[in-house]
């Protein structure tokens, strides 16, 4: 939820999305590269540990940029919201983790309300096979970035790398803000005060986030991405004072309800039922 903020805050700001990125991944790196170092617990092998993960990190927000510029957003953003998918299957592959017919249906139930909550919102803009084919590479991209942060946790300390994954990330964001020739000053009081914003507010939910990988499953996590679109609809209702549809209402309904269903059932309720009969 703290990371749905940063959509919001990049559409009402004059700020450049990638050089918002650029300010995000370096200020939160700052303030957490500090906190290490108090702690005297920074190594250069902790560092390059944490590179997999913060390249594919910048590398997602990047290529999502974009993409938006060149096919629709709404394209764009509907691709993002298929991460459930690569990050399930890597779940099953990779983690060893089972996954239950319940979870595949609620799950495929969930993607379709977000879907639905991005089709019927307002975002202009023709499609392009080009731009779809980048937001596709940065979902592969953002999948490959869950995947080494669990990998990574078990053996580097959270702090340690999430101070990483944002110095990693805003070193790949450097050229392609550079090759965008995109600003990266903040032209009022007000954007300088939103680029703290998305550096700060979403840091958090990376923090929770990463935290979570060692005590959630990743199936789980993956499709509990989808509630950023629920979060970000809201958040653009309240601070851009954009409307919400009634389908995008019953989409952020469905979402809520099968993100619920899919807590509130795990694979040893199933295992237990299958034991039982």
């Amino acid at each position: 939820m703290l990371t749905a903020i940063s959509p919001v805050i990049v559409a009402d700001s004059n700020v450049h999305g990638l050089a918002m990125g650029l300010w995000r991944c370096w200020i939160a790196f700052a303030l957490i590269a500090v906190i290490v170092l108090m702690r005297k617990d920074l190594s250069f092998e902790r560092f390059l540990s944490s590179a997999p993960a913060g390249i594919c990190f910048g590398s997602s927000m990047g290529l999502f940029f974009w993409a938006a510029k060149i096919t629709s957003i709404l394209n764009a953003t509907l691709i993002t919201i298929l991460l459930p998918i690569p990050l399930t299957i890597a779940s099953y592959f990779i983690f060893r983790e089972r996954i239950t017919f319940r979870y595949i249906i609620v799950s495929i139930v969930a993607v379709c309300g977000a879907m639905l909550i991005v089709a019927s919102g307002s975002s202009g803009g023709t499609g392009d096979l080009k731009g779809d084919f980048l937001a596709v590479v940065a979902v592969l991209i953002s999948a490959g970035y869950f995947v080494f942060a669990k990998k990574t946790l078990l053996t580097v300390p959270l702090l340690e790398f999430q101070a990483g994954v944002f110095a990693w990330g805003g070193i790949v964001l450097i050229p392609m803000v550079i090759a965008t020739d995109a600003s990266i000053i903040a032209q009022s009081n007000a954007d300088l005060g939103r680029i703290f914003m998305v550096a700060l507010i979403p840091m958090g939910g990376h923090l929770l986030l990463n935290y979570s990988h060692g005590k959630a499953p990743l199936n789980l996590i993956a499709v509990f991405q989808l509630i950023v679109p629920v979060v970000s609809t809201l958040l653009a209702y309240w601070i851009l004072s954009q409307t919400v549809s009634a389908f995008q209402g019953v989409g952020m309904a469905i979402v809520i309800i099968t993100l619920a269903i899919n807590s509130y059932f795990n694979p040893d309720d199933e295992e237990s039922e299958k034991s039982t009969t």
